[in-house]
């Protein structure tokens, strides 16, 4: 008897990197230019962290030198069909919409922040003018404050402010709906705790450092292959340990899957100076999909004998300007507006 080999099909996959707009803007509308625009800047980063054989319906055109040059260094290039019609998402899940809209929500990881003592401790939730200003008579040493929308994400749509320099009419026009209004810290470094799950199950924890600018966008990041090894990286850069936030996450973990989490949940927090010692906000946002901090870790785990790897992320621009050595690798294509970079780092 002859026994025929079949050969498995191969996944179809979409990046959504606008799956925020998909979740939040009333407006949306799959391929319009402004959600095309961040796809097209960020697409490659599937490169980075896919490890399967699939296809991918591409909304960039990629020259093949970049793509040789990645397959040398051993990331796995898909196939590509920009034009298939049945695909799955790849950046979020698309599959129990409220449930996603509640998960990724700034006030939720808000309300269960206050509720547990991870954060939030000194903000509100304020939706009127008057709110905003009785809340700030409340903390009258307090001079900077951050206004964020609750479905934002990487720094857009936040504004600071002054105390000694309050717009009414700049500010009520942000207060749109409710929105999360807190002091802005003394912050020192910012870290991502992710937990891979599967169906509702805990595989694996990571943790990196994200480099984010003052307004809250990302710029990068370092990882490490393992936590242990990531915890060294910092104590020996901040000399700050992890420890307590490594368990405090993985509670705030479980919390979510008793809201019903069942993939990837991505927790930022911050360690902030206070009086000149250095304090842990463990619970900023959580973020219910796939995240950069997942790219990180991607890199770091292809380089498991480095201590640390970083992934940073730049405007053609600045590098014209600034020019980083040959230990940096570009990871991003020849023609995108913002590139990025891969340092493998030894102690």
């Amino acid at each position: 008897m002859v026994v025929l080999k079949t050969c498995p099909i191969k996944k179809i996959y979409k990046v959504d990197l606008d799956y925020e707009a998909f979740l939040f803007d009333p407006q949306y509308k799959e391929g319009s230019p402004t959600n095309q625009k961040i796809i097209r800047e960020f697409e490659y980063v599937f490169f980075l962290v896919n490890q399967e054989k699939a296809i991918l319906k591409n909304c960039q055109v990629y020259d093949q030198s970049y793509l040789a040059r990645l397959k040398n260094m051993e990331f796995v290039i898909p196939e590509f069909n920009p034009e298939a019609l049945t695909f799955e998402y790849w950046w979020g899940q698309h599959l129990n919409i409220e449930l996603e809209r509640t998960l990724n929500s700034k006030l939720t990881s808000a309300q269960i922040a206050i509720l547990n003592h991870w954060g939030f401790k000194q903000g509100a939730v304020v939706e009127t003018w008057d709110e905003l200003k009785n809340h700030l008579k409340k903390f009258p040493k307090i001079e900077k404050w951050i206004i964020k929308r609750p479905d934002s994400f990487s720094g857009i749509g936040h504004k600071q402010f002054r105390t000694d320099a309050l717009d009414e009419s700049l500010l009520s026009k942000i207060l749109e709906g409710k929105v999360l209004l807190e002091p802005i810290y003394e912050r020192v470094f910012d870290i991502g705790t992710t937990f891979e799950v599967v169906d509702g199950i805990i595989k694996r924890q990571f943790m990196v450092e994200n480099f984010n600018s003052e307004s809250g966008s990302f710029k990068g990041g370092a990882g490490s292959s393992d936590v242990d090894k990531f915890k060294k990286y910092i104590f020996k850069k901040y000399s700050y340990s992890l420890d307590e936030l490594e368990k405090t996450t993985q509670q705030i973990a479980q919390t979510y899957l008793n809201l019903g989490a069942v993939s990837n949940i991505q927790i930022d927090s911050f360690i902030y100076r206070e009086n000149g010692e250095l304090k842990t906000y463990a619970l900023v946002e959580v973020n219910y999909r796939k995240t950069m901090g997942l790219v990180i870790q991607s890199l770091a785990s292809k380089y498991p004998e480095a201590d640390w790897v970083e992934w940073r992320i730049e405007s053609v621009k600045k590098v014209k300007k600034n020019p980083l050595n040959s230990e940096w690798i570009r990871l991003s294509p020849d023609r995108n507006h913002l590139q990025s970079f891969l340092k493998i780092n030894f102690a």
